[in-house]
């Protein structure tokens, strides 16, 4: 997979072989062996650093019930690349480009606020994946005071990881505020 990234470094090589063969006694001239290991050395760094990944809600559980102390789901991001990678994770309100999910009108949707927290509910900005494993996140989503009840809101979650600039996975999830009266 080529990315910016690696055509980046593919460009900062030429211009680091450019700098090397100006010299006028070039120390490679008389082994080309050295000119085609740093070469094949190179390519393969820079190829090695496509980012690949994956960010579900645990057992596809991607509805749920706000009560009183909101509603928490538990996150699934996978690094499928070949590097450690820290992901930036953030959330955002996009009810006016969603679909409820008992297919009511998104014009009564409301706004929820967001946060992500760690497995022992420290709050969290970022999470570290090592290469070919999965990390588990909580988002909470808490309920505004005042928020109508029986009202839709529909998140999406983004992981960006901080390797590949461009490279974001996201997924979507369904919140209902539910009366706490009702229950």
């Amino acid at each position: 997979m080529r990315t910016k990234t690696t055509l980046e470094k593919a460009v900062k090589f030429v211009n680091n072989c450019k700098f090397i063969f100006s010299f006028k006694k070039n120390i490679f001239q008389k082994n080309i062996f050295t000119i085609l290991f740093c070469l094949i050395t190179t390519i393969s760094f820079a190829q090695s650093g496509g980012c690949s990944s994956t960010l579900e809600v645990e057992k596809n559980r991607n509805y749920n019930n706000a009560g009183n102390d909101g509603a928490y789901f538990t996150m699934v991001l996978t690094n499928d690349g070949n590097s450690l990678d820290v992901y930036n994770l953030s959330a955002l309100n996009i009810n006016g480009n969603c679909s409820n999910n008992d297919q009511s009108s998104t014009s009564g949707n409301v706004n929820l606020i967001s946060g992500f927290l760690d497995n022992s509910s420290v709050p969290i900005n970022t999470i570290t994946v090592p290469a070919h494993q999965t990390a588990t996140f909580l988002l909470h989503l808490t309920v505004p005071q005042g928020t109508p009840y029986n009202k839709w809101n529909c998140m999406q979650v983004n992981a960006t990881s901080t390797n590949c600039t461009n490279h974001t996975v996201s997924t979507v999830v369904h919140t209902i505020v539910n009366n706490p009266s009702e229950n």
